[in-house]
């Protein structure tokens, strides 16, 4: 790459301490890529396990933190139609984005909306892109459907919950404390569910009226899964 910039690193693992700021090289840019000059950053689960030494980034991945972004475009790679520097940007990154500069490949950069700020797009797409394809795109929910999410309280739960009132459906959601739930609620769940309290399963018949959820979007796994079967609806996704 060319000149270094300044970027967010991590000397040894740990806590937020052993962050700092320094120079890190120029990401070197190749065909149907952007560079763009980032604004904004976000905080996902999976920095701050890297930040903990606990979640190594893939292979040729950036070795920075930072899985999404907002900014500018400042370079447009070789075959990249439709975007011309000075473009706002937001992108999912596989890393790199705590610094000031980033290269990501055009097909994981999306246009600003003029309604955003850069500091708001940073936050978009790794949550809502997730929340969206595994509801609407994976999970088939539809307008006046239900979908039961776990982890309502989380960064992909938060999404959900927006999402899916916005799409005209009803949302449930589960979390693991009385503030979580009502947070939720306040952000426009239909049900919150205390995990630590009640069986998820049981509530979900009760508040459907026996006939279940369309869809469930878990990121727990394994120990939910009888209560997710018995949460659905005949013809229900399990995402």
């Amino acid at each position: 790459g060319g000149p270094a910039g300044r970027a967010v690193l991590i000397k040894q693992p740990g806590d937020e301490t052993v962050l700092r700021i320094g120079e890190a090289p120029e990401p070197v840019m190749g065909p149907g890529e952007l560079r763009l000059r980032v604004a904004a950053t976000a905080v996902n689960r999976a920095d701050l396990l890297q930040r903990q030494g606990m979640y190594p980034p893939p292979p040729g991945a950036s070795p920075l933190l930072g899985l999404e972004c907002a900014g500018t475009v400042v370079e447009v790679g070789a075959g990249v139609a439709g975007w011309k520097t000075g473009d706002r940007a937001m992108a999912l990154l596989a890393g790199g984005g705590y610094a000031e500069q980033v290269v990501v490949h055009a097909g994981s950069a999306l246009r600003v909306p003029e309604r955003l700020s850069l500091e708001e797009a940073a936050a978009i797409p790794e949550v809502f892109l997730t929340a969206f394809l595994n509801l609407f795109e994976v999970g088939g929910l539809t307008a006046g459907g239900r979908a039961l999410v776990h982890g309502g309280g989380s960064g992909v739960g938060t999404a959900s919950i927006q999402l899916v009132k916005a799409a005209g459906a009803h949302v449930l959601i589960t979390a693991g404390s009385e503030d979580k739930c009502g947070r939720c609620l306040e952000l426009g769940a239909d049900v919150a569910i205390d995990y630590r309290k009640e069986d998820f399963a049981e509530r979900v018949r009760e508040e459907t009226g026996g006939r279940g959820v369309d869809v469930v979007l878990d990121s727990i796994g394994a120990q939910y899964f009888g209560g997710n079967l018995a949460s659905l609806a005949t013809g229900g996704r399990l995402v």
